[in-house]
């Protein structure tokens, strides 16, 4: 791994100095970048999204959508923006790129400085859209897939979408099936696991191989309508429907050994986890009034709805005898209202003040019902316990207040202070409601060196939110036991230090970032022991374990190879190495933070580095992605302590244009051969991992199915 990212890293660096030689002084970059049609006119594009993988810089902001949404619309707004606005939609960032034809893009800008907006506060680089004013010819576009792998897995989606205009209304309709989520490698449909349990003394006690075997079906239908008024307000609504069904499979081939090594117990144990379909909506609208003397007003609503049925049963057959092990039956069901309104102003020509606040209402029910083998006869029995039915509710308030000033004209900053006020309620039996109030400053410092070269200095504090699964029990269908919840949960928060350097290539040729950051993590989410049984025992839960922090660097670098004749040859390579520290409540002891509720997975080096390639004279481009993740992820229980690591994934494409707006592509994933993509190792202890006694011993790696996808996609 040193030796790759040695060589990564002087491949960069070399790239960067022929970029530099060849245009050297050749045309200074501005705070925004602006690439108009003619920029992509001979690449013949489909898509917005087509548009923004041929720009070296905002590949790495195409990556960071797609993720996991936090409740409400949060204070740092997106990355990427539409006519300068946010999305009013939650989740909806990168499916309406793709629905965006190139023929409705004016033009795409790249913004570097800060934006003065509370809605599109960002770091980094921000991309806007802007889309062509009174646009009235309607457009279509489709794309169909062809999914297989290498396991014998067969199958098809695609989507369909039309755009057009009914005088100042436009509007964009989609439907769209899925077989399969993005990106496809996240979660594999088959994969095989070699599972081995052993004694204490590092004898074999279980051998269980296994073959996973997962189900999806999902239909995604989206409206979005833009109204504008002749007064210049403009009003947008969009709405999400999104049944979805998924069914999960596995068989093990279970062996198990004595201490001499004899086979005491021979058959297959079977578990299924899925249910019906879950049921998804969503509707959220932006209207913005422009009230004289530049003066903003921007209001936006949201409400969504998700119900999620998850039953699960475990079964050993051994012969002509089936033993049910454990059932559940479980339904959530999450319901989150937003209303936000924002007012801004110019205070001088070079000061901008914006104040609003948000209000919101969150509400997680869940029905469980869990069947165990208590007295061993073969047979499971319903479990009692009190919490079968929580309720949690939040009522949440923020009001918050940005302020922009440019300095000077190489200098600007970015300030803002929100305050959230949140009160969390539930049914559970003596448990109080909780009410959290939390100050949120940022402040963004921006100095120009030159107009490529730019120094960031920002600090934050930021409040995680909480995740209402946490304050409820599930079941664990790999352990046969029930997760207790913890209703008493606060808010991790962290503050964050950040120094970034970057630097504009010259003539397009790409750009080059190093940051160094520091968080101090206070409240860290972690398991913990929640209680003590009048028996003894001790159960767990998540909860706040005390305070940390978390330290690194990571290098961005997008280069075009124009110095060496490939202008079209745009590699991007992104390395970050991370350092964290936090005490194990169990141990006592030091560790990493394996997951936080910000950041993620913290791997020890994180490295993806991907190249894309457009021969225009062809209408060809092929590209691929190697992605390494190096170091273990711990993860400490009150029975289990396990550590997770992964192999290095690569992914590639090939695309060809075909006649008219016909594109064909072919995509591969897991294209490593004989290589494990996941390994994790376990203790597991008899009591506690306090007393220390060590039960079992786990091991087991899984290799995932190769999967290819052949699509063809065009316009009408």
């Amino acid at each position: 791994m040193h030796l790759t990212l040695r060589f990564v890293l002087r491949l960069t660096a070399c790239l960067a100095a022929l970029s530099l030689c060849a245009g050297a002084r050749a045309q200074e970059a501005a705070d925004k970048q602006i690439f108009d049609r003619s920029y992509f006119e001979k690449y013949d594009l489909v898509s917005a999204e087509d548009m923004l993988l041929r720009i070296p810089g905002a590949q790495s902001v195409l990556s960071s959508l797609g993720g996991g949404q936090d409740r409400g619309f949060g204070s740092g707004g997106d990355q990427v923006l539409l006519n300068g606005k946010r999305f009013a939609g939650k989740g909806q960032v990168l499916s309406a790129l793709r629905r965006i034809q190139s023929t409705k893009v004016e033009r795409i800008e790249l913004i570097r400085g800060n934006v003065g907006d509370a809605n599109v506060l960002s770091e980094g680089l921000i991309v806007n859209v802007v889309l062509v004013e009174g646009a009235s010819t309607g457009a279509g576009s489709w794309q169909a897939n062809a999914r297989f792998s290498d396991k014998g897995r067969v199958g098809g989606d695609g989507q369909v979408s039309y755009s057009d205009s009914l005088g100042a209304l436009d509007y964009n309709i989609g439907l769209e099936r899925k077989v399969r989520r993005d990106p496809a490698r996240t979660n594999p449909l088959q994969k095989t696991r070699l599972e081995t349990y052993y004694f204490p003394n590092g004898s074999v006690r279980e051998l269980r191989p296994q073959e996973f075997d997962t189900r999806i079906q999902q239909y995604i239908g989206t409206a979005n309508l833009t109204y504008n008024f002749q007064s210049g307000d403009r009003l947008r609504l969009n709405a999400l429907i999104n049944p979805r069904r998924q069914n999960q499979d596995i068989d093990i081939a279970l062996t198990r050994y004595d201490l001499s090594g004899a086979v005491v117990t021979q058959g297959t144990e079977f578990r299924h986890e899925g249910g019906g379909w879950e049921t998804q909506g969503e509707i959220g609208g932006d209207y913005e009034a422009l009230l004289g003397n530049a003066t903003r007003l921007n209001v936006l609503f949201i409400h969504s709805y998700e119900k999620e049925p998850l039953n699960s049963f475990r079964n050993f057959v051994q012969g002509t005898m089936i033993t049910e092990l454990s059932r559940s039956i479980n339904t959530t069901t999450d319901v989150e209202s937003i209303l936000r309104g924002s007012l801004a102003w110019p205070l001088t020509a070079s000061q901008t003040l914006e104040v609003g606040a948000e209000g919101a209402r969150n509400v997680s029910k869940q029905f469980l019902r869990p069947f165990f083998d208590l007295n061993g006869d073969g047979r499971v029995e319903e479990i009692t316990i009190p919490t079968a039915r929580p309720r949690v509710q939040e009522l949440r308030g923020e009001a918050f207040a940005n302020h922009t000033w440019q300095l000077a004209t190489d200098l600007s900053l970015s300030s803002s202070l929100n305050v959230e006020v949140s009160r969390i309620t539930n049914n559970y039996p003596f448990s109080p409601g909780h009410t959290y109030i939390y100050p949120k400053p940022r402040a963004d410092l921006r100095y120009d060196l030159t107009a490529a070269d730019q120094l960031r200095f920002k600090v934050e504090r930021f409040v995680s939110q909480l995740d209402f699964a946490n304050f409820v029990p599930s079941f664990d269908i790999v352990d046969s036991e029930i997760d207790a919840g913890n209703p008493n949960l606060k808010p991790e928060r962290e503050w964050e230090f950040k120094f970034v350097y970057q630097r504009q290539l010259p003539r397009d040729q790409g750009l080059l970032e190093g940051s160094l950051f520091y968080k101090a993590v206070q409240g860290h989410i972690s398991k913990f022991i929640l209680r003590t049984e009048p028996t003894g025992t001790r159960v767990s839960a998540l909860g706040n374990v005390g305070n940390g922090y978390h330290y690194g660097f990571e290098g961005v670098a997008s280069v075009r190879l124009t110095a060496l004749g490939l202008p079209d040859f745009v590699i991007d390579a992104t390395f970050k190495r991370n350092f964290s520290r936090i005490t194990d409540p169990f141990t006592g002891t030091r560790r990493p933070i394996g997951r936080s509720e910000f950041g993620g997975e913290h791997w020890k080096y994180q490295m993806d580095v991907g190249f894309r390639h457009d021969i225009t004279m062809w209408g060809l481009s092929y590209g691929a992605t190697y992605d390494d993740r190096h170091g273990d992820l711990i993860d400490s229980d009150i029975r289990v302590f396990s550590r997770e690591s992964q192999s290095p994934r690569v992914e590639a494409f090939i695309e060809k244009k075909l006649v008219g707006s016909l594109v064909l592509r072919l995509e591969g994933y897991g294209l490593i051969p004989h290589r494990s993509e996941e390994y994790m190792r376990r203790v597991l202890y008899a009591d506690d991992v306090i007393r220390g006694t060590v039960s079992r011993l786990e091991r087991f790696q899984d290799d995932a199915d190769r999967a290819f996808v052949v699509s063809l996609r065009g316009t009408f």
